[in-house]
């Protein structure tokens, strides 16, 4: 069974938090404004003025925030009556394959396995193990520095407004703990091929291959969703966030402007 990415949220969303204080804003402008128009309201003259001004930027700001929590819940979710929601469960299939090929074209490209077997294939039949030499490498900064090389170079492509949505982050989790997968179930048959001396490089990536395709299979589209959603969906709540902020900003402009010219 797939293991989920292991990644740290915060217990209550920022995207709520911020919602809520617009929400509250719009309700205290609200009632101030409100008991601006009444003659018997004990408010205090600056709760009076102020009032308006509240109103325009919590009306704006929740918008804003609320407008941006639907496009988050419709990058995760189906809605219902909503075209174009559910993107990353919709899209499972093509997740699969970036991270697929990736690893295919980084770390068993059929140059590089080729150089690698002749330069340190006769190291492996003087006890060195294959296994602990490709974890050790999978585990350093330099596999870390290619993995988000390619990456970057996957967000040039067509597919990288999906590498993009994605994040570097959780690819590079992914992409490790398949990495780690393989090397325990491919490194003994290249050992022993290595030994006999018939290591057919071609072989072995169609190999690599097929294994790499039954441990994506186990992918499914809830399995994609939570990994996708457990890392990316906590710093999401930023552009709530920030619709709070300027809407709220463009709520005090609008404000400011009819204020300015008497409308």
């Amino acid at each position: 069974m797939t293991q989920l990415p292991s990644v740290k949220t915060d217990t209550v969303p920022r995207g709520l938090i911020s919602n809520l204080l617009s929400l509250m804003t719009m309700a205290l402008g609200l009632l101030w404004t409100l008991a601006r128009d009444n003659p018997d309201s004990a408010m205090p003259l600056y709760a009076l003025t102020v009032g308006p001004w509240l109103l325009a930027a919590g009306v704006f700001g929740f918008a804003g925030g609320i407008t941006n929590w639907l496009a988050v819940k419709m990058l995760f979710d189906r809605v219902p009556l909503l075209y174009g929601s559910g993107v990353i469960p919709n899209r499972f299939r093509e997740i699969r394959a970036t991270i697929k090929d990736l690893i295919m074209t980084h770390f068993f490209g059929e140059e590089y396995l080729q150089r690698f077997f002749e330069q340190h294939g006769f190291q492996l039949t003087g006890g060195v193990s294959l296994e602990k030499e490709l974890t050790d490498l999978l585990a350093s900064d330099q596999a870390d520095e290619a993995i988000e090389a390619e990456i970057e170079n996957l967000k040039q492509g067509p597919m990288g407004m999906m590498v993009t949505i994605a994040g570097n982050d959780m690819l590079k989790v992914i992409i490790k703990q398949f990495m780690g997968g393989l090397v325990t179930r491919v490194a003994p048959v290249a050992e022993a091929r290595l030994r006999a001396k018939t290591v057919d490089v071609p072989v072995l990536r169609g190999q690599v291959d097929r294994l790499l395709e039954e441990k994506l299979e186990e992918l499914t589209p809830e399995i994609v969703k939570s990994m996708m959603e457990r890392v990316i969906r906590d710093h999401l709540g930023w552009l709530i966030v920030w619709g709070n902020v300027f809407g709220a900003a463009i709520g005090l402009l609008a404000r400011g402007i009819a204020v300015h010219w008497h409308l």
